[in-house]
């Protein structure tokens, strides 16, 4: 990216734009030698191997020199070995020789710039004078062979003191490790021999060589014996795997030669055309060539070259191009008669020919040549010619490689024919009374030379042709025929004749003899246009003056003719037909002297049209749980309008996974019926079937339904769980198969177990029938203790068992106690005595007994455990009247047994508390109702059978009873505006109990006005309610009304219409009273009753993060559903995050639902015209019919009509799930708030560009803190100016 920079640093801009020129061009400065690595100070053994590194680097590229005692080395017992990249070199003395050897050794390097030098201290000892300590190789390396590409070790191992450091040298060079890309690594872990180990991995043959290991320590040098390593290399010679093969090929046709060679090293392939190489050196490949060759004319020979280091190869490949034969020679027409043409020819080709292809045209058509195909022999003749007309032939040979050319063209004529047709367009008028003119035109098909026309004539149409009279004509196309009667009908006909004969007369045309009435229409034709139209036309008379022409035209099985009288014409169209019908029709012409003869009646039939009916009797029968039989009438008769060419059908799923529409197209219009297979089973389908003619399809039949049949379900139960019972029972649970698996109802359902030995089942399973359609668990009884089960379970239907579920494994618990025995004896002061004996069947160890024991009412067992030594408890504070189940077992190591169970009855009393919670729940002008709870459970003693409600007036001294055996009455026939006092007694079968204290209620007057109406709600939750009323507008505001509920109130502003009552408990009834303090009764006004929802989240909405994590979305899990079937919608909820919100919605139950609702309904239309008080509210992101286990909010999608809008960046969300229930209108359960989330921005914005709701804010506030600066500079210059005037009127006055 190249900076942009201001005009005002150009300079700074230059500056560095040279620097960076500097730094990209390298400069080659001289520099002085430096070393890289330095010869260090050997101690070695005489007869050893003493080595010297040195390597030094510098430009140029120093030179290393080695001086012993200020000369050059020189001996045969010294080497200097050269590094490849020329860095330095080694200096290698063997072997070494005592005293001879000691010296100082110089390691010099020079270049033109200067020199440098080091050196290093050899000394070389005797055996006899080896220091303890010395290095030893106690394992060299050894004569190692390896694999190209295989893993080579070379092992080494030394001792010393202190231990020493083990290095190596390849062919008397430094082996540097670092250099190898890992490949070559020296092991430091291991034992002995291991950790000095030179591993070389993915061996090369550069890595072939000696190899010596070096130990050195404080003490000195030690080499070991050199070891070579070899690098074996496969070698083998080429050779084809796939040679290229001969082929055969058309002229100009195509063909892919392959050739294949493998060797090691793999060879170069190329391909070869004689001397011509086809393949460029540079782009041969390896192993593989193909040679492509298109548009091929000539046969030749073509060379495959296999190349590697070890030879050269090659083999050919021979492409031939077939041969087409030669054209015919010598064709010839040796006979022709009117329709028929023989020719002959000679083969002309020397190799035998399949067959000959006869082309031939006519000269005077446009049409391409017709052909004979497979003529075995020289010699054809070919029928079906027109007489008298010029044709041209042509001969191909065709052998198995194709046709040949054609031969030379050959023309000849067919001989003449009588002609075939009439005369055209014969016409006939009157010249006068006696004398007739007739014209014609040539027939059109002559046949050869027409030589003359013949004009039969006579007045009796009965007689035949050869009793007519007759009149002929040269080759002429008209005539005059007199001395004919007067007013008579004459017909006439006229034939053409050639030098072989006559040809057809034409139709009778039949004239009047009568000047000045015109003669009959000729060529009179009729053409179906339309379904509903046919076009009639005809020729226009010769010279007749003709006023008018008349129609008659019926229906061919009809006898009802029509008559249509119209203006002269060439044609007429007649309208309004009924589809696919035939009809007659017979014209005629009128002058002012009368009325011509009518035509001969000509036929034609209206065109088709679609079904104006369906299909009748459309029948469903299922023959199977997948396939159902259609059965159909065709639509009347009347109704088809054409032929029916096929039927098609249509069906649909009315539930399932599949519910698209599906056609089948061409069924055979002979078929009446028509098998649907593949259906989904146990499913209801609706079908239309629809009739077609040539035009179209008519319309589809009725809807018709039926259910495919039952079959077996299609999958096993869901969910199945064993648990253990006791030692030798088992409890099997499980969930029925989903809806669409099921293929049918349900009947029951069977529990398959059998027992496992070692994993394997021992013995025949046993079949468990658990015959109730709803049965979701079964206990297994009557088993083995410890002993390994295997349980699995299918559903039925009338079908048959489905799908066994998977098998659960479980092994039963060790055998545990049979029942004790237990005698229970209740005693006075509410008491009972237990005691009980120990199991007749003791298994194991008796290690105590549990009693469990309840009122029957309640849900919880009090449990107490005692010693093995017990045998009776007393049980105390027993309610009276009450029943009490006690249930005893017996304890071992395994667990407890089997329960003995009992039940005890104390003796019944009168109640010892009055009803609880009196109150009033409803008022009217003359009624009151009351509600209440029982007596405490302890002090009812025993059922109540009723209540009584006394009351009175408090004015009145005479108390009324009204008895009921419910927990709450309606007192009816009270005085209005009336004071009472109330009290509730509760009865068991033993009489009565305390009287409860009095409540007071005043009944409503009959002239207090309404302070509200339409009292109801709006919305409920599981811990809210959203109460809404209307307020007339004579209530004054300023007296606030309360809401009763439950034993609680709360007080609401007279000038609301609204309260949302929070802090309610889930699934539980609630009754809300509203009334008006400024009452003197307390205003009881309206009163509704409702029920909370129920709990259905556990868990709340959390953050999951995208990969990779998208500016303006955040993908969130969503929480589990208790009970999915009770939810009609979900609502996914999104919650900004400000400090408003978190103080005032701690719970999602405090937001408004009404208004958050409003806010999001048709949130996709109004997603585009976002304001700024919304930016910030809470709104709906999507409805949805189920809830997803994953959902990505600001997806920009529209979900139900709720608009998924983007997240503005930099800024915090909560959210929560809001269910809308079934068959509970306004009820809704919600979720949890999730944890806050942040959203990212998008990559390369800022917030303002991300939140263009931010505008709408800062825009404003832009604008005033503006206005304010301007003010504030106005003041200040109008300050400063007054200071000014101030500062120069004294001045002015000192100076004065």
């Amino acid at each position: 990216m190249v900076p942009q920079t201001r005009q005002g640093s150009a300079r700074h801009g230059a500056t560095s734009l040279l620097l960076l020129l500097c730094l990209a061009v390298p400069i080659h400065a001289d520099s002085m030698p430096s070393f890289v690595k330095t010869p260090e100070d050997q101690t070695g053994i005489s007869g050893g191997v003493a080595s010297f590194v040195c390597q030094a680097v510098g430009e140029p590229k120093p030179r290393i020199t080695w001086m012993k005692k200020g000369k050059k080395v020189s001996s045969q017992r010294f080497e200097v070995i050269e590094f490849d990249d020329g860095s330095g070199s080694v200096l290698r003395i063997q072997p070494l020789r005592t005293h001879r050897d000691e010296a100082i050794y110089e390691c010099t390097a020079t270049n033109s710039v200067g020199e440098i030098n080091t050196s290093a201290k050899l000394t070389v000892l005797e055996e006899d004078q080896i220091p303890h300590g010395f290095p030893t190789i106690d394992m060299g390396p050894q004569l190692k062979v390896v694999e190209r590409t295989r893993t080579a070790t070379m092992l080494c191992a030394a001792s010393g003191n202190p231990d020493p450091e083990i290095s190596w040298f390849k062919d008397f060079l430094p082996v540097d490790i670092n250099s190898s890309n890992g490949r070559i690594k020296q092991l430091r872990s291991g034992g002995t021999p291991i950790r000095g180990a030179l591993q070389i991995e993915n061996s090369e043959e550069s890595d072939q060589g000696k190899y010596e290991c070096v130990a050195v320590n404080s003490a000195g040098t030690r080499y070991s014996a050199p070891a070579n390593l070899y690098v074996r290399v496969r070698r083998v010679p080429p050779r084809f795997s796939i040679p290229p093969t001969n082929h055969e090929v058309m002229p100009g046709g195509s063909v892919n030669l392959t050739c294949v060679a493998v060797g090691a090293p793999m060879p170069y392939v190329k391909w070869m055309k004689g001397e011509q190489e086809l393949t460029k050196e540079e782009e041969m490949p390896i192993g593989r060539n193909v040679l492509e060759l298109t548009n091929i004319r000539q046969s030749g020979n073509y060379t495959c070259v296999a190349i590697s280091s070890l030879g050269m190869i090659d083999t050919t490949a021979q492409i031939t191009v077939k041969a087409l034969p030669r054209p015919p020679a010598s064709l010839i027409v040796t006979e022709t008669t009117a329709t028929s043409v023989t020719l002959t020819w000679d083969s002309g080709n020397p190799e035998p020919v399949s067959y000959y292809v006869i082309q031939y045209r006519s000269k005077i058509s446009d049409n391409g040549f017709q052909e004979v195909d497979g003529v075995a022999s020289t010699r054809y003749s070919i029928g079906g010619l027109s007489p008298y007309s010029e044709y041209e032939f042509r001969v191909m040979a065709v052998n198995n490689i194709g046709r040949g050319p054609p031969s030379g063209m050959v023309e000849t004529r067919t001989s003449e024919q009588a002609p075939s047709s009439p005369p055209l367009r014969v016409q006939a008028r009157m010249l006068s009374a006696t004398t007739m003119l007739v014209q014609w035109e040539p027939p059109e098909e002559p046949n050869g030379q027409i030589r003359g026309y013949r004009v039969y004539y006579t007045s009796d149409l009965h007689f035949p042709l050869s009793t007519w009279q007759k009149h002929n004509t040269e080759d002429s196309s008209l005539t005059t025929i007199s001395g004919l009667v007067p007013d008579i009908t004459y017909g006439l006909r006229v034939l053409a004749f050639t030098s072989v004969g006559d040809g057809p007369p034409s139709d009778i045309l039949q004239v009047k003899t009568q000047q000045g009435v015109p003669a009959q229409p000729t060529g009179f034709e009729a053409e179906a246009e339309l379904d509903t139209r046919i076009m009639l036309s005809w020729l226009w008379p010769v010279q007749d003056q003709i006023t008018k022409y008349e129609l008659t035209y019926w229906e061919a099985d009809s006898d009802n003719k029509h008559h249509v009288i119209f203006d002269p014409a060439g044609s007429y169209a007649i309208d309004s037909l009924k589809p696919d019908t035939l009809y007659k029709f017979s014209l005629a012409a009128r002058s002012e002297m009368g009325l011509g003869v009518y035509t001969q009646p000509i036929e034609a039939r209206t065109a088709q049209s679609a079904p104006s009916a369906p299909p009748q009797e459309v029948h469903l029968i299922s023959l199977s749980s997948s396939s159902i039989k259609v059965s159909w009438v065709a639509p009347p008769a009347a109704s088809r309008h054409g032929s029916i060419v096929r039927y098609s059908l249509a069906y649909q799923a009315v539930s399932g996974e599949d519910q698209e529409r599906h056609e089948v197209k061409d069924i055979p219009a002979d078929v009446s019926s028509y098998v649907l297979e593949g259906l989904e089973k146990w499913t209801e389908y609706t079908v239309w079937v629809k009739a077609h003619t040539d035009v179209g399809p008519g319309p589809e039949s009725g809807s018709t339904r039926i259910r495919t049949q039952e079959d077996v379900p299609g999958a096993p139960p869901r969910r199945v769980e064993v648990d253990n019972i006791n030692s030798t029972a088992l409890r099997v649970s499980w969930k029925p198969p989903l809806q669409q698996k099921q293929h049918g109802h349900i009947r029951g359902y069977q529990v398959v177990y059998s027992r496992l030995e070692n994993g394997e089942p021992r013995g025949q399973p046993i079949i468990l029938d658990v015959a109730l359609p709803e049965a979701q668990e079964a206990v297994i009884s009557g088993l083995l203790p410890e002993t390994t089960y295997s349980v699995t379970v299918a559903a039925y239907t009338t079908k048959g068992d489905g799908a066994r579920s998977k098998a659960k494994v479980v092994t039963t618990t060790g055998a545990v106690p049979g029942k004790p025995t237990m005698i229970i004896s209740t005693t006075i002061g509410n008491t009972a005595l237990i005691q009980w004996q120990p199991p007749k069947e003791m298994v194991g160890e008796l290690m105590g007994y549990r009693l469990r024991y309840k009122r029957e009412e309640e849900d919880i067992y009090t449990v107490r455990d005692f010693r093995r030594t017990d045998d009776h408890f007393t049980v105390t504070g027993l309610h009276k009247g009450a029943t009490y189940i006690f249930k005893l077992c017996a304890k071992n190591r395994a667990g407890n047994g089997e329960e003995y169970s009992k039940e005890i009855s104390t003796p019944e009393d009168v109640p010892s508390s009055y009803p609880q919670n009196l109150k009033v729940v409803g008022l009217t002008t003359t009624t009151t109702k009351l509600a209440w709870d029982p007596p405490p459970l302890p002090e009812r003693n025993g059922k109540i059978v009723r209540y009584v409600v006394v009351y009175r007036d408090i004015n009145s001294h005479q108390n009324q009873t009204n008895g009921t055996a419910d927990t709450e009455m309606t007192i009816q026939g009270l005085k209005p505006d009336t004071t009472y006092d109330i009290r509730v007694r509760a009865f068991t079968g033993k009489g009565g109990g305390p009287i409860s204290p009095s409540i007071q209620s005043r009944t409503m007057s009959t002239s207090m006005p309404e302070f509200t109406k339409n009292f109801g709600v709006k919305a409920v939750m599981k811990t809210s309610v959203l109460l809404t009323w209307e307020v007339p507008e004579t209530y004054k505001s300023q007296v606030p009304f309360k809401i009763l509920y439950n034993q609680q109130s709360v007080e609401v502003q007279g000038d609301l219409k609204r309260k949302l009552i929070t802090r309610l408990q889930p699934d539980t009834d609630y009754s809300f009273v509203l009334m008006s303090r400024g009452n003197s009764a307390g205003g009881l006004q309206q009163q509704v009753s409702i029920r909370t929802a129920p709990d259905l989240f556990t868990t709340k909405p959390a953050h999951q993060k995208l990969d990779p994590e998208e500016g303006g979305k955040l993908a969130i899990t969503l929480p589990e559903v208790h009970n999915s079937a009770l939810v009609r919608w979900f609502y996914i909820v999104v919650v900004p995050v400000t400090p408003s919100t978190l103080r005032h919605w701690e719970n999602p139950e405090d937001i408004d639902l009404d208004e958050l609702m409003g806010n999001n309904r048709d949130a996709a239309v109004r997603r585009r015209r976002r304001q700024t008080q919304d930016f910030l509210r809470p709104y709906i992101a999507a409805k949805l019919e189920s809830l997803p286990e994953r959902f990505v909010l600001g997806d920009e999608k529209t979900y139900s009509n709720y608009y998924n809008k983007p997240l503005p960046g930099q800024q915090q969300y909560r959210t929560f799930i809001l269910a809308a229930l079934k068959d509970r209108d306004s009820t809704f359960t919600v979720s949890p708030f999730s944890e806050p989330m942040m959203v990212k921005l998008h990559s390369g914005m800022s917030r303002h560009v991300e939140d263009p709701e931010m505008l709408w804010v800062m825009g404003p506030v832009l604008a005033v803190v503006l206005i304010i600066i301007i003010v504030i500079a106005i003041l200040l210059f109008k300050s400063k100016q007054e200071r000014w005037v101030s500062s120069v009127s004294l001045s002015l006055s000192l100076i004065r």
